[in-house]
C-alpha cells in the first residue's frame, strides 16, 4: 500500500471520527431533523411557519404532523411509546401531561426553563399547569385512580403554547351595520348589548344571539358566571356557590332577570335548545345571528368555517349597570403543552426549538395564522397579530377575580340550575322560581358533603 493511500485512509478515518463526535448521536449539531406531533390539524400551518423560521436560523428541520381525532391521537402516542417510536416533541392537553410523565414518556425539564423564559408566559399558565403544584399533587394522592403519584412537586415536563378562556362574545360586523349600528362602538353594559340584539331583530329579522345551549352547562358557565361575578363581586360570588348566600341575592337576580329577557324577547336563534357548541358557532359564521358566546378558542373555528376576520369583533361579556366590577377581567389558562419525548436522540435541539417556538415573535405569527391565543405574551398590534386577536388580548388580565375564586359548585345544584336556565327559553320557569329551587338543591348538596 502506498504512503498516499495510507494517508488518504487515515484522513477518511479521522473525518468519520470527527463527524460522529460532532453530531452522530443526534444530541447536538445543526444537521438533525426533529419531529413534532399534534392532534390539532388547524395548527399545522402555524407550527410549520415556526419550524421554517427555526430552520432558517439554525439549519435544523422540524417536521410537524397531526393525527386526529383526539382518541386516535392518544392511541397513537400509547402505541408509539411502547415501541419507542415517539416523535422528538409532542403536544398534549395541559394538565394531563402528568400521566405521560409518570409513564416515562417525557423528558424531565425541571430547571431547564429559566426565569427569563418563564416570564414570557401569560400569568396563570406555566406555573399553574406545567409545574406540578402541591395542590394538584395532594389531589392526586387522594384519588385511587391517579397515575402520577410517583412524580414530585415542582417537577416540570413541558411548556404551554396555547392558552384560552371562555366569557367572550363575538359580533358580526356586517349584521350590525345592516341594523344601523356602529360596529366600532362596542356595548359598555349588558343592557346596551341587549338593546343591540333587539335592534338587530327589529331591523334585519335575524336572531340576536347564539351559543351551544343544547350543552346544559353553557348558559351557566359562559353567561351566568361572568355576569354574576361582575354583578356580585368575588366574595359574594363564592358565598353563593358555596352555600353561604342565596341565588336569590339581588345581585344574582339581576343576572337571572336579564338572561330571562333574552328568551322573552325571542332573541335566540330558532331551535336554540337543539343547538350544540360547534353548530352554534357555525350558525354565527353563516350570518344567522349577530352575536355568539364562546371563548378565545372560538375564533379559530370561525375562521375555519370561512368567516372573514374583518367581520369578527370580540369583546368580554359586558357587566350589568351598577355591578361591583364595571368590566370583566378574564384570566387565561393553559390548553396545550409541548414536551420532549423520553426516547429522543436530539434533546438539546428539541429544547432549543421549544424555547424558539414559545418566543413572543413566533407565537404572534402562530396566533395570526391559526387564530388561537398563545400561552405567551404577544403584541396587540393588528399589523402583527391580525385584526381580531387584539380584541381578545385586551380582555385577558392577570387580575381576573376568577383567578382568586374559591367557589366549589356542587354537581347536584348545577344539574338543577342548568336545566332551569334552559327552561327560561321554553317559559317553564321564572327567575325567582329557579333561584328558590337552586338554593334548595345547593343547601342539600352542601349538607350531604358535610358543609353548610
Amino acid at each position: 500500500m502506498s504512503k498516499r493511500t495510507q494517508l488518504l485512509g487515515m484522513c477518511l478515518l479521522l473525518f468519520s471520527v470527527l463527524l460522529a463526535a460532532c453530531g452522530g448521536d443526534g444530541s447536538s449539531g445543526s444537521s438533525s431533523e426533529l419531529t413534532m406531533w399534534t392532534w390539532k390539524v388547524a395548527h399545522i400551518p402555524g407550527l410549520q411557519a415556526i419550524a421554517d423560521d427555526f430552520k432558517s436560523k439554525t439549519g435544523i428541520t422540524v417536521k410537524v404532523s397531526a393525527y386526529n381525532p383526539d382518541d386516535a391521537y392518544r392511541t397513537k402516542l400509547t402505541t408509539a411509546g411502547q415501541s419507542e417510536q415517539l416523535p422528538d416533541i409532542l403536544s398534549y392537553w395541559s394538565g394531563s401531561q402528568w400521566d405521560l410523565a409518570a409513564s416515562g414518556l417525557l423528558q424531565d425539564l425541571t430547571g431547564k426553563v429559566d426565569n427569563s423564559w418563564q416570564a414570557n408566559f401569560l400569568p396563570g399558565t406555566y406555573t399553574k399547569s406545567s409545574v406540578l403544584t402541591q395542590s394538584v399533587f395532594d389531589s392526586c394522592k387522594k384519588d385511587p385512580k391517579c397515575t402520577y403519584k410517583n412524580l414530585k412537586v415542582g417537577q416540570s415536563f413541558s411548556v404551554p403554547y396555547m392558552a384560552g378562556q371562555a366569557y367572550f362574545v363575538y359580533a358580526n360586523k356586517t349584521i350590525l351595520q345592516q341594523a344601523g349600528l356602529n360596529p366600532n362602538t362596542l356595548p359598555k353594559t349588558a343592557e346596551e348589548w341587549m338593546d343591540m340584539m333587539k335592534a338587530v331583530k327589529s331591523k334585519t329579522g335575524k336572531a340576536g344571539l347564539v351559543t351551544g345551549v343544547k350543552n346544559t352547562g353553557v348558559l351557566e358557565n359562559w353567561l351566568y358566571r361572568p355576569l354574576m361575578m361582575t354583578s356580585c363581586g368575588l366574595n359574594t360570588y363564592d358565598a353563593i356557590y358555596n352555600g353561604k348566600d342565596s341565588f336569590a341575592n339581588p345581585c344574582s337576580m339581576r343576572v337571572l332577570n336579564w338572561m330571562n329577557e333574552i328568551a322573552t324577547n325571542k332573541l335566540w336563534i330558532p331551535d336554540i335548545l337543539n343547538t350544540d357548541i360547534d353548530p352554534g358557532d357555525t350558525a354565527f359564521s353563516q350570518g344567522k345571528a349577530a352575536f355568539d358566546i364562546g371563548g378565545t378558542y372560538t375564533l379559530s373555528f370561525l375562521l375555519q368555517q370561512g368567516m372573514k376576520a374583518s367581520d369578527i369583533i370580540p369583546f368580554p361579556v359586558p357587566a350589568l349597570k351598577g355591578s361591583v366590577y364595571s368590566d370583566l377581567k378574564i384570566g387565561a389558562v393553559s390548553l396545550i403543552d409541548a414536551g420532549i419525548s423520553q426516547n429522543t436522540t436530539h434533546f438539546d435541539q428539541a429544547l432549543q426549538f421549544l424555547k424558539f417556538m414559545t418566543s413572543s415573535e413566533e407565537m404572534a405569527k402562530f396566533a395570526k395564522i391559526v387564530g388561537d391565543l398563545p400561552a405567551v405574551k404577544i403584541s396587540t398590534d393588528p399589523a402583527v397579530v391580525g385584526p381580531v386577536l387584539p380584541g381578545l388580548l385586551k380582555g385577558i388580565s392577570a387580575d381576573s377575580p376568577f383567578n382568586e375564586s374559591q367557589a366549589m359548585p356542587k354537581t347536584d345544584m348545577q344539574n338543577v340550575f342548568d336545566v332551569g336556565l334552559q327552561q327560561f327559553i321554553t317559559g317553564e320557569t321564572t327567575p325567582s322560581a329557579l333561584a328558590q329551587k337552586t338554593d334548595k338543591a345547593n343547601q342539600a348538596a352542601w349538607k350531604a358533603a358535610g358543609g353548610s
